[in-house]
This record gives C-alpha cells, sequence and structure tokens, in this order.
C-alpha cells in the first residue's frame, strides 16, 4: 500500500507499513464483473462442489459479534472494509471488529447496498429513501427530494455513471451531476420494482414485484415482458444477466425451477433446470464460472447443469445475497441468521463430515485402503463413504492357536479401550488394547491375538514399535516385551532393573538396544549389557516420558516429555529445546521439506526442523481452534501419515485431517488501508494518490492504520512512520 502524509512547512513522511508475514495487496483474480452489490467477481478461494473438505464456514450473528441476527445485504468497498446492511442499521467489518454506524442521521434499516464506478457505497433503505457514502460523509435523497417511494429495493450503475434506484413506486435515476428525476414511462412510471441488475451487454435488466421483466438503455425503457406474456407460467420471481452471454438471463418460474433463455423483446430458447432440493430462489450470483443459488432452504452452486447444494453449512434460512471479497472468500446474508464467510482450511474434521458422534479418538491407522479409528469404547473403521457396519475376518485366532470365535473385527471389538494402532513395514496392524484382549495382530483378513497367557508381563498395552530385524516392541505395564514371529521371546521389568514399569513408548536405539520411556521413572536404555536410566540428572526435564521417535534423517530419537521436547543423539546425550513456545505437547511429525508439526494441548506448531536441532530461537507458525483446527489432538495419542502427507490426527472430540506438504492458504495477500487521519480530532480524507494534507497547526495526529484479514489465520502485524524512532 502506498499512502503518505504532507505537513505544511514541514518534510513529507511516509506512512508504511511492516508486517511480521509476507504481505502484498493485489488478492484473488478478478472475474466475470460485478455482483448485485457492485462488489467485482473474484475467483473463488474454495470449492463447494466438491467434498466437505478445504473450508470452513462462519456464522456471524448477535452471539458471535454481529450487533444483529438478520442482515439483508453485504458489499465491500474498495479500501478493505465490508458493510453490512440490516434492519438495525449499516455495519461496518474490518476482519476484526463489527462497528454500527450512527443511524441518527437517517441510515437505519437498510435493504440494499451498492459500490459505484468511483468507490462510493450506495444505502438503500426501507423506509428513509437512498444515501451515498464519500469520505465519511452521507447524502441523503428521499420523498422530499422527488422519490414517490422512500422503501428502495435496489440500486446499480449504468456505463454513464448514473444510478438507478428500484423502490416500491417506480424507478429512480439520480446522474452524475447528483441530479434526481423519475423515470416516467408509463410500464414501470409506478411500477412496483423488486430488482435491477447491470448485463454484460450494457442494459440494465429489472424485474417487478409481479414477475415483470424489462431492459433499460441509456436511461429510457428498451423493453417490458408483461408476466403474463412470459412463456414460464407466472413470469420471474428473481433475475439474473448472464455475464458471458449478452441477452440471456436466468429467473425462477412459478414450477420453483431456474428457467434460462434470450431476451429480446419476447424471451426464446428457453431451458429449465431442475435446482431442488432449493425453493423460492431469493438472489442469484454468477462469481467464478459457477451460478449461485441463494433460496430460502440453502444455497446451492450450478455448474453444468447441476446444482450441488454443500452439507453442514450453518446458514440455510432465507438466503439473500453472495459476495467474494478481496482474497477469495465467500460471504452469504441472511434475514434470519445474519452473517457467514466460507474460508479456505485445509483442516477438515472426518467425524463432522461422515456425521459420527463426537468421541475420543486414541488413535489412527491406514490399512488396505481404510482408516482404522481406535476409541476409549472400540473400533471404527473409515471408507471413503463412512463408517463400516462390520469388517469381516476370514480367521481369528490366538498366537497358540486357539480359535476367538469371532468372524467380525469392529464386532470383536466393541466397547474396548484401544490405545494405539500402529502398522509395521510388513502392512500389518498392531491392535494394542487395554485390559481386555491384550495384542492384535491383523493382516490380509486373519487375525492373530497376543493374549496375557502368552505373555509374562501384563495385558494393559500401550503400543508397538518395530525393529530393523522386523522384532515387535511391545510398551506395556509391566515393562516391555519382544515378539519375533508368533510368539514373546523376551521381556524385561523391575527384575531386570526398570524400576518404573508403567511404560509409555519405545522404540529401537544404537545398534539395537531397546529405549523405552516411562510414566515417571525417565528413560530406559536396555541391552546385553544391562538396563541404564536417564531422567532428569541427565538433561531430561521430567521423568515422564510420552514419545519417543526415532529420526534417521537427522540421527537423533526425539523425546515428548510431560514439559518440555528433546532429542537425545546416538550416544545418549540429551538435549533440551529450551525456546520452544509450549510445555504440554504431544507427538512430532516431519515433512518432506523439513518442518516439523508438533501436536500439543492447545493447538499445533510447526516450525523448521534445523530450528529445534539449532536449539536456539524459534519461530513457528501456530494453528489453534480459532483458525480452523477441528479439534486438539488427544494426550498420548498415535496419528497416522500417509507417504502423500496426509496427518489423521487422533482428537479430543474426533479426527482432523491436514495434508501437512500442501502450503496453507495464508496472509501473503492481505490489503491494509489508512481510510483518514484524525488532526486535533477532525478527520481528514485522502486525496486520489493516498496522500493527506495536515494542517501546520495540528497538535495532534492520529493515523488509524487497518489491515483487512478476512482468513483464518492470526498474522502479527505492526506499522510505523517512517522519520520517527
Amino acid at each position: 500500500m502506498k499512502s503518505y502524509l504532507k505537513k505544511l512547512a514541514v518534510l513529507p513522511l511516509i506512512l508504511a507499513f511492516a508486517l511480521l508475514w509476507p504481505m502484498g495487496c493485489c488478492g484473488a483474480e478478478e472475474v466475470s464483473g460485478a455482483n448485485s452489490a457492485g462488489v467485482p467477481n473474484r475467483s473463488i478461494a474454495v470449492d463447494l462442489t466438491g467434498q466437505s473438505e478445504g473450508y470452513s464456514a462462519v456464522l456471524y450473528d448477535n452471539s458471535s459479534g454481529l450487533p444483529t441476527s438478520e442482515a439483508n445485504t453485504i458489499a465491500e468497498t474498495d479500501d478493505g472494509f465490508i458493510w453490512i446492511g440490516s434492519y438495525a442499521g449499516l455495519i461496518r467489518y474490518d476482519g476484526n471488529t463489527f462497528e454500527r454506524m450512527d443511524s441518527t442521521g437517517g441510515i437505519s434499516s437498510i435493504k440494499c447496498l451498492f459500490v459505484d464506478s468511483k468507490g462510493r457505497l450506495w444505502i438503500g433503505t426501507n423506509d428513509n429513501g437512498v444515501a451515498v457514502m464519500e469520505d465519511g460523509s452521507f447524502r441523503m435523497w428521499g420523498k422530499l427530494d422527488g422519490m414517490k417511494s422512500a422503501h428502495t429495493r435496489a440500486i446499480t450503475e449504468d456505463k454513464n455513471g448514473t444510478i438507478y434506484i428500484a423502490t416500491t413506486d417506480g424507478i429512480v435515476k439520480i446522474d452524475p451531476e447528483e441530479q434526481l428525476s423519475m423515470m416516467e414511462d408509463p410500464e414501470i412510471a409506478d411500477a412496483n420494482m423488486r430488482d435491477l441488475r447491470m448485463g454484460s451487454d450494457g442494459l440494465i435488466y429489472g424485474l417487478t414485484n409481479f414477475g415483470d421483466i424489462l431492459t433499460i438503455e441509456n436511461g429510457t425503457l428498451k423493453s417490458f415482458l408483461a408476466a403474463e406474456d412470459n412463456p414460464v407460467e407466472g413470469g420471474a420471481g428473481n433475475l439474473l444477466p448472464d455475464p458471458e452471454v449478452p441477452g440471456k438471463i436466468y429467473f425462477e418460474g412459478a414450477d420453483y425451477k431456474l428457467h434460462s433463455g434470450i431476451l429480446n423483446g419476447k424471451l426464446t430458447d428457453l431451458e429449465a433446470i431442475d435446482i431442488e432440493p432449493l425453493s423460492y430462489v431469493q438472489r442469484m450470483e454468477y462469481i467464478d464460472g459457477k451460478l449461485f443459488i441463494c433460496a430460502s432452504n440453502g444455497i446451492g452452486v450450478l455448474e453444468d447443469n447441476t446444482v450441488y447444494v454443500p452439507e453442514n453449512l450453518p446458514m440455510d434460512n432465507n438466503v439473500g445475497s453472495a459476495m467474494t471479497d478481496y482474497l477469495g472468500n465467500l460471504w452469504f446474508t441472511s434475514t434470519r441468521q445474519g452473517v457467514m464467510k466460507i474460508v479456505p482450511n485445509q483442516f477438515s474434521d472426518l467425524f463432522d463430515r461422515f456425521d459420527i458422534p463426537e468421541a475420543v479418538v486414541n488413535t489412527t491407522c491406514m490399512c488396505e485402503g481404510k482408516l482404522f479409528v481406535g476409541t476409549d469404547t472400540g473400533l471404527i473403521v473409515l471408507d471413503e463413504n463412512g463408517p463400516l457396519e462390520s469388517f469381516p475376518l476370514s480367521k481369528a485366532v490366538t498366537a497358540g492357536g486357539t480359535e476367538l470365535g469371532s468372524d467380525d473385527l469392529i464386532s470383536l471389538l466393541e466397547g474396548c479401550r484401544i490405545r494405539s494402532i500402529i502398522r509395521d513395514s510388513k502392512d500389518r496392524i498392531w491392535i494394542s488394547t487395554w485390559r481386555k484382549l491384550g495384542l492384535l495382530r491383523y493382516a490380509g483378513g486373519e487375525l492373530t491375538a497376543f493374549s496375557e497367557g502368552e505373555s509374562p508381563l501384563s495385558n494393559s498395552l500401550r503400543s508397538v514399535s518395530e525393529m530393523k530385524d522386523g522384532s515387535i516392541l511391545v510398551a506395556l505395564t509391566g515393562g516391555v516385551s519382544v515378539i519375533r514371529g508368533d510368539e514373546y521371546v523376551a521381556s524385561y521389568g523391575e527384575k531386570d532393573g526398570i524400576t518404573n514399569t508403567e511404560s509409555l513408548t519405545v522404540t529401537e536405539g544404537t545398534n539395537g538396544d531397546i529405549v523405552l520411556g516411562s510414566n515417571g521413572g525417565g528413560i530406559y536404555i536396555i541391552n546385553d549389557s544391562g538396563v541404564r536410566n536417564i531422567n532428569v540428572e541427565d538433561g531430561l526435564t521430567s521423568d515422564i516420558v510420552m514419545r519417543l521417535k526415532r529420526d534417521e534423517k537427522n540421527n537423533v530419537i526425539w523425546i515428548v516429555t510431560s514439559s518440555a521436547i528433546a532429542y537425545m543423539t546416538p550416544d545418549y546425550r540429551v538435549t533440551t529445546i529450551r525456546k520452544f513456545p509450549y510445555t504440554n505437547n504431544f507427538d512430532l511429525y516431519e515433512n518432506s521439506k523439513g518442518d516439523m508439526w508438533v501436536l500439543s494441548s492447545n493447538g499445533i506448531y510447526v516450525v523448521p526442523t534445523d530450528e529445534l536441532l539449532a536449539n536456539e530461537e524459534i519461530d513457528p507458525v501456530y494453528y489453534s481452534l480459532a483458525n480452523g483446527l477441528p479439534c486438539i489432538a488427544t494426550a498420548n495419542s498415535y496419528s497416522e501419515l500417509t507417504p502423500e502427507g496426509e496427518l489423521y490426527i487422533a482428537g479430543s472430540t474426533g479426527i482432523c485431517k491436514v495434508n501437512i506438504e500442501q502450503p496453507f492458504a495464508d496472509v501473503d495477500e492481505l490489503k491494509a488501508a489508512v481510510p483518514f487521519v484524525e488532526a486535533d480530532g477532525q478527520r481528514i480524507f485522502p486525496y486520489e494518490d493516498g496522500g493527506f494534507t495536515i494542517p501546520a497547526s495540528a497538535q495532534r495526529i492520529t493515523v488509524p492504520g487497518f489491515v483487512f484479514n478476512y482468513s483464518l489465520n492470526n498474522p502479527q502485524v505492526s506499522y510505523r512512520l517512517d522519520g520517527f524512532e
């Protein structure tokens, strides 16, 4: 952004925004003209026609910042502010705060908004005429100025800069010199107008409240098609000129179908499109090659004559208008529910998507193209269509050959607490249960149970880890056991020098050592020489070791304790990462770019692995519930990371899916503005080039800087005045 201040007889001062995050100012690409409020249609940042992933919908009403729970219209001005028209008045939004504007001058009960070619905001009221806002000031026109009706329904502008206002008693024109007149053509002189829209052919298309369709050119009526002369019974209920095909219009008929045709005095080339389950269309907008339908019972997207109705949107009642902001986010209004924005979000909630009741998830694991989900009450298996009712087994026996008497894995695990599900190098999965079925191994339809009777320790299992030779290490209450083939071949517990036998995690260390993390006894290194203990005296910040993770790339073992993240070198020297910003962490996952995703009790921290290893300054990216994360990771949980980078986070209320390889839609195109400067309490507005002239006598100058962030991210932003310390 380029803005500057000039003070008479003083050197110019440059107002410069310095973001502590990359920023530009170009926004989304503009496509296919403008919407009904004059807001440029931009390429959409989200896709509502596919699966309900990749975006989040945020509803604003009187319980979440909006000073009302109804909204009639929405627009965005060139400076970046979003304006909402409601029966409660005019509301301004900057991405952070909703501010209800002063309504004492008559700017109240707003029905429609329009941004003209000069960037001015036109405001149509329900009972007080029309106003235009420029440089913070309003000019109003009402019945005393020549309007036959002060009830406005729509506003638009022709190519000559004349403003047209649809009212309940005719059409008002305000020319570029701001002179008001009424259109006197007999067909529309007293018409109860419903809408006015600019077409791509330069014509203004109009609709009366009785379903008549008209066009206006150069201030005069060009055509008028009465509802009774429309081939579609009942005339038109709403209207949208096609921005790509001159003369083509869309409208809903009395049959609740969407109709299209060529208007040239009469309607030809008619086509009907079934838009069920939508009905009573309130408004349509053509954005980014798609026709958006705002209806009394929800939102639809028409593409290739197919209507997609997004599921699980919080707004589904009396939807009245739609627009895209400068970043390509979608906005909708409802006279019953307020305002909704739909923004990119690479976090998705699988439980919400498949309508699964909330539950604590302890583990996720991918096997045979299905996601295995372990909870405190059993197993859920998901495919692309949702949860399976059953998961058949061709064989189910103990390691000793005893039949388990079950032919379905989901039924077998019903009511069972599952602590972890982990896949080995042979694509077998190991299911660690708690005090019920012991350790289960599934492979190709066959289930093998390693029960308590076949282990010298216990049936209270935590997790398993595979060694390089294919042996399976089992962390469980009592210590650690080793499985080779179909039998336990070794166990290490209290008798071997493991003084705290409540094991939480295990991995392979140097030269085939077993590295065991305990719940209060620190780390135990087990090899042929015996057992060695590493605890707070050796550099750990806590003796509760929640996760040990072998990192072959960096040749370390990552350690997550109850109070810090650390790592251990091959000679078992511990380095605690002192400047990590959070202490209660659960697990770590690294992507191919060298970024470590740290799951914690308050969200996710993403930091270059090199910064962790350097143990110096750390500047992570943070994701929380406030910026799109649908749930928090469960403590001591195990999450699946696929080779494609899909991370299925085992969460406290469900599963959060995110691809850690893909770049996030972030804030590198934020718009910033200084809409005015206050000098001794008086507002001064800028010239066209952004400059401000400040009186030399001014004693106090206030510069309000706005950075318009409508995304889910929350960057840190600072600004300064160049020329001052």
